[in-house]
């Protein structure tokens, strides 16, 4: 109505006392005629008749006042205009302002009347020259929609064109428009990543565990402003009262993070950095249609512009979250209060209402209080996809993110394919205790957790001892897959990028309940060397950088070496069980036989005593060996004989480097250089 009778008083006054007349080609010419009217509309020159346009303003006063009654009237109400307005803390003004260029941008008919104010057809939005006939009784009213006004904080008009500062145009984004019509799609310039905090189901039911009292910051030298999120009541998702205008939140996962800030300002919109400045000026806008703070995920200190962002854009409250303390120079110049925030698992509570029935089956203990926060979110999210299994969900957390560094085992072996020793074996057992009771031990009974959580077990012994085959059944006992960390991708020449891909590994080990294995650890876990070269500095600085994440990692690190006197010192401090792998003896070499001989095969006369005996192998090799003879069985069509295995065994041998003699042979020396099969085939020489 207000957009109407305004409209209605300007058109009158343009044609009665500027003698303007509808011209269907206004401003794409200039006559003669034009010329004459323009140089008399100039201020300071002939200036139109002011009792004929005191008229005109005398006439159309009451229906003025009227609408402009009405529309303040009316800013109680419920509805989005008012609610938006409301939220923006946009002045009288600048709300018939705003009122006045959303009826205009709604109905084409308005449109043509604002082209007649232009004298331009082809400009049909507001501008602030039109603004000013519009709005003749505030000659400040370009001041509505400078770049300090509230309409241009809260970002509610589209930016401004280059060119004539009185052509700027002033029309709301088509955002605003859609959400004035109903439609909540969100502003297609947004940063990808944007997400509401405190609706339904994102954050229900978790309470961020705060390290300390919040503090306020060193610029707080007044009371903490209070964004008008919403009305005062304690209600989860609204902001409590004299909520502070900025808060820090440091340390903690992401969810913890979004919990604390959460409580503390209510609804809000959480987004990663925006990195242009449409993204930002979508980002404060939707903040203010949807009236919500806005979180800022951030990895390392705020921008300058960011800052000055956050200063200007007063209407909202902000809050800043990082996984550590920003630096206090890069912090924008307002009050703010921190509120640090502590890592922390995910609660039985948290696991029942994410996963309903956990307790009653007895599965907290097996997966899910082990993960954390921000996991859990992403586990719960998954559900559906794995038929609502808690162990499928966790175990799909690093797929895609650590496979190409690590390739990702999933485990199938058990404690009998290992043939070891008791001694030996209750140690790699212990491994799976120190997992399975970390809780127990550092949050139950106290005991400090220094450096970390983490297991880190330390494998060592020549190849084909078991140590791949250990890792994997410790993996598989704990309900996790294993990935097996690929040196020769993860090791680059150029400095810098093997500690990237080191941080990329173990950042996606966290983000998931997973076991890194690496092996030939000694490659990366080696001795430090003395300075001698640039080389040797940056070699330094990858096992130095690769110790302190080590120290840091809360999961399971499997390392396993051939040469454990090649470990550094340093690692060695850090690992939490050592387990060595020799050479099997003859009675363990007789059972590695029986298992990698099938029940299935058909086998002839072997003595297996005899190869155990005779051939002093890993049980890597014995596997191979046998794995051989079965398929030298298969080409020539007979049984698994005697004479087979022992060719298998003399070629396995051959493969590892070893001088062949008759006598360790035994009864079947005549064997030794010279082929054993039938058929027209040949041994190897």
């Amino acid at each position: 109505m207000l957009a109407d009778v305004l409209l209605r008083r300007a058109a009158l006054v343009a044609r009665v006392a500027l003698d303007h007349r509808p011209e269907p080609l206004a401003g794409l010419k200039v006559d003669d005629g034009d010329l004459d009217r323009l140089l008399q509309e100039l201020p300071g020159l002939n200036a139109p008749d002011r009792a004929v346009i005191d008229a005109i303003f005398e006439q159309a006063r009451p229906a003025v006042e009227a609408a402009r009654g009405q529309l303040h009237l009316t800013l109680s109400d419920n509805d989005t205009f008012c609610a938006i307005v409301r939220f923006a803390q946009l002045t009288p003004l600048e709300v018939e302002v705003f009122a006045v260029a959303c009826a205009v941008e709604a109905d084409p008919r308005r449109q043509r009347l604002v082209g007649y104010l232009n004298d331009d057809v082809s400009q049909r939005r507001l501008t602030l020259f039109t603004l000013e006939l519009l709005f003749p009784e505030h000659p400040d009213v370009a001041l509505a929609v400078s770049p300090d006004s509230g309409l241009r904080r809260a970002a509610l008009l589209v930016a401004g064109e280059p060119g004539p500062v009185s052509s700027a145009v002033v029309a709301p984004a088509a955002t605003v428009m859609w959400w004035l019509a109903g439609d909540r799609t969100r502003d297609p310039e947004l940063p990808a990543g944007v997400e509401a905090v405190g609706f339904a189901g994102s954050a229900q039911g978790m309470t961020p565990a705060v390290t300390e009292p919040a503090t306020t910051g060193p610029a707080a030298t007044g009371p903490a402003t209070t964004g008008p999120i919403g009305p005062a009541g304690g209600r989860r998702g609204e902001a409590p009262v004299a909520a502070p205008r900025l808060v820090l939140v440091p340390g903690g996962d992401r969810a913890r993070r979004r919990q604390a800030a959460e409580g503390v300002l209510g609804n809000l919109l959480s987004s990663p950095l925006p990195s242009s400045g449409t993204a930002w000026e979508a980002l404060v806008r939707q903040a203010t249609l949807e009236q919500r703070g806005v979180l800022l995920e951030l990895s390392g200190p705020l921008p300058d512009d960011a800052a000055e962002r956050v200063s200007r854009t007063s209407h909202l409250t902000w809050a800043l979250a990082s996984p550590e303390e920003l630096p206090l120079g890069c912090l924008p110049l307002v009050p703010w209060q921190e509120l640090p925030v502590a890592p922390a698992p995910a609660r039985p509570e948290e696991l029942e209402a994410a996963f309903p029935g956990l307790a009653k089956k007895g599965a907290l203990d097996e997966v899910g209080l082990g993960l954390s926060a921000e996991q859990l979110e992403l586990v719960r999210r998954a559900a559906p996809g794995v038929a609502g299994d808690l162990a499928a969900a966790t175990r799909r957390l690093a797929a895609g993110h650590i496979s190409a560094f690590a390739p990702r085992t999933r485990p199938s072996r058990h404690w009998e394919d290992l043939v070891l020793d008791a001694g030996r074996t209750e140690r790699l057992r212990e491994v799976v205790a120190r997992c399975r009771h970390r809780r127990t031990v550092f949050g139950a009974w106290g005991f400090p957790s220094l450096p970390s959580t983490g297991v880190v077990a330390l494998l060592s012994g020549p190849s084909g001892t078991g140590k791949t085959l250990a890792a994997e059944i410790i993996a598989g006992e704990l309900g996790l897959d294993l990935y097996k960390v690929d040196l020769a991708s993860l090791v680059s020449k150029w400095v810098g990028e093997t500690e990237k891909n080191l941080s990329a590994v173990f950042a996606a080990a966290e983000a998931s309940n997973v076991a890194l294995f690496f092996d030939e650890a000694d490659a990366l876990f080696g001795k430090r060397s003395e300075v001698s070269d640039a080389h040797d500095r940056y070699a330094n600085i990858e096992v130095a950088y690769l110790l302190q994440r080590l120290e840091r990692y809360e999961g399971l690190v499997v390392m396993a070496t051939n040469l454990a006197t090649n470990i550094d010192p340093a690692f060695l401090r850090r690992v939490t069980v050592s387990v060595d792998f020799p050479l099997p003896e003859e009675p363990e070499r007789q059972r590695i036989w029986e298992r990698c001989l099938p029940a299935g095969a058909p086998c002839q006369d072997l003595d297996l005593g005899l190869l155990a005996q005779l051939f002093k192998l890993s049980g890597g090799s014995i596997r191979n060996a046998a794995l051989t003879a079965g398929f030298l069985a298969a080409d020539v069509g007979g049984p698994i004989t005697m004479e087979l295995v022992v060719e298998a065994v003399q070629r396995e041998m051959r493969k590892l480097g070893r001088l062949l003699t008759p006598e360790e042979f035994g009864p079947y020396g005549s064997l030794v250089g010279r082929g054993v099969l039938g058929n027209g085939h040949r041994g190897e020489p």
